[in-house]
């Protein structure tokens, strides 16, 4: 139970309310714990119901301590709400915590105490360190109490619709109710839709995810779509069978997972392919050029005299020209073509079904076109040099990488600003 010297009403709303909570008064500098929730032991394993009116040195794992001891401070100073991170270690496992932090005010307006709200998002977190393991992972974050549920009739129109449906899909509560729900489908799904939903009340199956289906989509007021996860069990009362769904949405993971899969292939600076995926892009092409009789080539280039520019200007002014280059060269490519951020100020391009010939005047028209846009936006200075190779898949990638590095360094060695091969 929630014991302290709160109002006990108060007390046992807080208790009923499933994540765990803290209430810390302002203790001269420092802080007091008022109370807890059950759950809230859950957060340090262990019993803190000994603790009230303790100081939080004494309450809250020392490693910890100082970082909610200065949000705390900053909320109450404040007048405004706030959230952190916090790392823990329980039992040599860690933990990571969202602590959200609101200031109460007592009955004089004043700042009195602070709630504090723990939401556990380790299983998040580790979507970062493993996408595959957090994929299965990521479901059981995602809190039961942000599930829509929608119930329909016989004649599948919509008998239920809780607050997270609405939110979730933007009609209110009274239009929703006696709407066909074909309304919140797809319109392409709208034929087969009834008569999935017939087949399934047929069948001696009481519930079925919908998990395992190509994709799943819901659709706005607004017409949006959006991708869902669904359970739906049937029920009979009466004389009749009513179905139930639970939908979950799942547009931040796939956003996550679209963001975690661009991280894994792009250079975030300059947007183009990283290292990584242009070796396994590379060694695809290889395989293609044995299978299909045909060359590619390798073009390398790096920029000139570009750390005078970062030791002069400074490394924003260096991002920006950096960046401004990538762009001109991307200007003059071809879908086909893979471009890459090989390291620093050092890219690779790839040009598939591309002959030595061809590949050197494409370096020439790109090292003039880069050398001209450069001096035209007050960095004379700043030019490429361009090292190219034909490749027709029988070398080894690590053969070509250092041959088409050679070139490259051929090329700084006659002066900058050339095209060696």
């Amino acid at each position: 139970m929630f014991i302290s010297s709160l109002d006990s009403t108060i007390s046992a709303r807080l208790e009923a309310i499933r994540t765990p909570l803290s209430v810390w008064k302002k203790d001269k500098h420092s802080f007091k714990l008022l109370g807890t929730n059950s759950l809230f032991n859950l957060v340090l394993d262990r019993d803190v119901s000994s603790q009230f009116e303790e100081d939080i040195s004494l309450v809250l794992d020392k490693t910890i301590v100082e970082q909610v001891l200065l949000s705390l401070r900053a909320c109450n100073n404040s007048n405004l709400s706030s959230e952190d991170e916090i790392d823990l270690y329980i039992n040599n496992e860690k933990k990571y915590w969202r602590f959200l932090y609101s200031p109460l005010a007592s009955t004089l307006g004043d700042v009195d105490s602070i709630l504090v709200t723990c939401i556990d998002i380790t299983e998040k977190k580790l979507l970062e360190i493993s996408l595959d393991n957090s994929l299965r992972r990521f479901e059981a974050v995602i809190n039961s109490a942000y599930d829509g549920i929608i119930s329909v009739d016989d004649n599948f129109n919509i008998k239920l619709f809780n607050d997270a449906a609405t939110k979730m899909f933007g009609y209110d509560k009274d239009t929703a109710i006696g709407m066909p729900l074909t309304r919140l489908i797809p319109s392409q799904h709208h034929r087969h839709h009834d008569q999935h939903l017939a087949d399934f009340i047929e069948s001696p199956v009481k519930s079925r995810p919908m998990y395992a289906r190509a994709s799943v989509s819901g659709v706005r007021k607004d017409g949006s779509e959006f991708p869902v996860e669904i359970t739906i069990a049937k029920i009979t009362v009466g004389q009749s069978i009513e179905l139930t769904a639970v939908l979950r949405d799942i547009s931040e993971r796939d956003h996550l997972i679209q963001e975690l899969t661009e991280a894994a292939s792009l250079d975030p600076l300059t947007g183009i392919y990283n290292r990584r995926f242009f070796i396994q892009q590379l060694d695809n092409e290889r395989k293609r050029c044995r299978r299909f009789d045909h060359e590619l080539s390798l073009v390398m280039f790096d920029l000139d005299n570009f750390k005078n520019i970062n030791d002069i200007q400074g490394h924003k002014e260096g991002d920006i020209a950096l960046t401004s280059i990538v762009n001109q060269v991307k200007e003059n490519m071809r879908d086909v073509d893979i471009f890459s951020r090989w390291g620093g100020d050092e890219f690779l391009i790839m040009l598939p079904e591309t002959g030595l010939d061809q590949a050197v005047k494409w370096a020439e028209r790109i090292r003039k076109y880069v050398s001209a846009q450069q001096t035209e936006q007050g960095r004379e200075s700043l030019t490429i040099s361009i090292g190219v190779i034909v490749a027709n898949g029988t070398e080894s990638i690590e053969c070509l990488l250092g041959q088409v590095d050679t070139q490259l360094y051929s090329a700084k060695l006659a002066g900058k600003n050339n095209v060696s091969f």
